[in-house]
């Protein structure tokens, strides 16, 4: 049974490296980002939010953050503060990484305590 299962997994992932388009290799673009955020498709708006919570929980983890996101604070409240603050702040190139312009809205908007 568990070697069934295994063998169904490497199937599985190989099955998915074939059938992926060179158009979605890559980093999330901070343009694509801020669609996926404001969209009202129920899986690109997931997308958006398991996006933004690992760059933040990453960014708050690493040692010498200066991020501070207060507890309690709701997602969606998150979400809705970040891509304010891209679209408000947003420099140049459209298509650059969206995790560093993440990172610079996390600093900007939740800054720790000095």
């Amino acid at each position: 049974m568990m070697r069934s299962l295994v063998v169904f997994a490497a199937l599985l992932g190989g099955v998915m490296l074939i059938a992926a388009r060179p158009a979605e290799a890559g980093f999330i673009k901070r343009d694509f980002l801020i669609k996926s955020c404001a969209s009202s498709d129920e899986r690109r708006l997931a997308d958006c939010t398991g996006y933004l919570i690992g760059v933040t929980d990453t960014t708050q983890s690493e040692a010498g953050s200066k991020v501070c996101v207060p507890a309690g604070l709701a997602i969606r409240n998150l979400r809705d503060a970040v891509v304010y603050y891209l679209r408000a702040h947003a420099k140049g190139e459209p298509d650059g990484d969206a995790a560093p312009a993440v990172r610079a809205a996390l600093r900007a908007l939740y800054p720790c305590p000095q």
